[in-house]
């Protein structure tokens, strides 16, 4: 079995993470993709792995867990709490359910998935019930994220969560949250990548002492949207350029390129070379981290949009 020589980072709850992870967000065969990626992500030494319960893949992730034989103490599990289940009361039966289908008696980070509260569907994890459109809409229940933090406070008061955190979370949310919590976020995963570099929010959260973790640090290769942008983030010629230069692939320069800022990556494939090229690390030039941040500068592109996926009374972000 593989030695993980992944960086790791002390969060501001005392355990440490490692840097680069592996995604398991995915579409309708997410669930035997992921259990076939994570055994190859395990085998060559991942060892931090991000899930959610929306996203129908932690039982896949325990069972590659399972059978890779590696212990327990030696993962960093994160899975986040969904929008259906923010009333407090529903918070740790939630958690119990992630419990269990990871198959673990704790979590090592558990995430405020989006700051949007929508009514309780049961606990299945069906498209259906966790989207529970009606009449073409989601309502919009209100419920504060700061009562849903506390409840999820608790969780570590009971020992079933070691770190919690938040995810989607802005800058005013961020503000708004500190005032009031207990237990200060360890973790912001935001969308993060060189078309949307977030560079006030990322320096809010360095200076709160908060760690950014980036998903889609690729962005979505496959979709293209913005204003004058005709290519995806792999088929940048400011990132190919540079991608050149190391003698690297234009995907491992822009995940490095997270790196080097200062935060942690989850980035997603089901392809063993790729699994395997992410992993990697090399240094670059500061001019050149600079040089990549400019292409958001210049035209910042947000894949995952609130409004595009729910409708303008479910918006997250400013910029909407």
């Amino acid at each position: 079995m593989a030695t993980s020589t992944i960086p790791v980072t002390k969060l501001n709850s005392g355990y440490e993470l490692p840097v680069i992870g592996y995604g398991t967000y995915g579409g309708p065969n997410a669930p035997q993709e992921v259990y076939e990626g994570s055994k190859v992500a395990l085998e060559l030494g991942y060892r931090h792995f991000d899930t959610a319960y929306n996203y129908n893949t932690e039982a896949s992730l325990a069972k590659a867990i399972k059978e890779s034989g590696v212990p327990r103490e030696k993962l960093f599990l994160t899975t986040k709490l969904w929008n259906t289940f923010h009333e407090p009361d529903r918070v740790k039966p939630a958690c119990l359910k992630s419990l269990e289908k990871l198959d673990t008696e704790y979590l090592d980070m558990y995430l405020m998935h989006w700051p949007v509260s929508w009514p309780f569907n049961g606990y299945e994890c069906e498209y259906d019930t966790l989207r529970p459109w009606k009449d073409g809409k989601i309502e919009n229940l209100g419920i504060s994220f700061i009562d849903t933090y506390k409840a999820m406070e608790q969780l570590v008061k009971d020992g079933l969560v070691r770190s919690i955190g938040v995810s989607n979370f802005t800058v005013p949310k961020l503000k708004a949250l500190l005032e009031q919590c207990e237990i200060p976020p360890a973790v912001n995963q935001i969308e993060l990548h060189p078309f949307l570099p977030q560079e006030e929010l990322l320096s809010f959260c360095k200076e709160h002492n908060i760690h950014v973790t980036a998903f889609s640090p690729l962005s979505n290769p496959g979709i293209v949207k913005g204003k004058n942008r005709k290519t995806s983030l792999l088929e940048e010629p400011r990132l190919i350029e540079i991608a050149k230069k190391y003698g690297k692939s234009p995907g491992q320069t822009a995940l490095n390129w997270g790196v080097q800022r200062g935060y942690s990556i989850v980035p997603k494939s089901v392809t063993p070379a790729r699994i395997k090229a992410n992993m990697e690390t090399f240094s670059m030039a500061q001019e050149d981290i600079d040089y990549i941040t400019q292409i958001g500068r210049d035209n910042p592109i947000r894949v995952c949009n609130s409004i595009f996926l729910w409708g303008p009374e479910h918006s997250v972000f400013e910029d909407e």
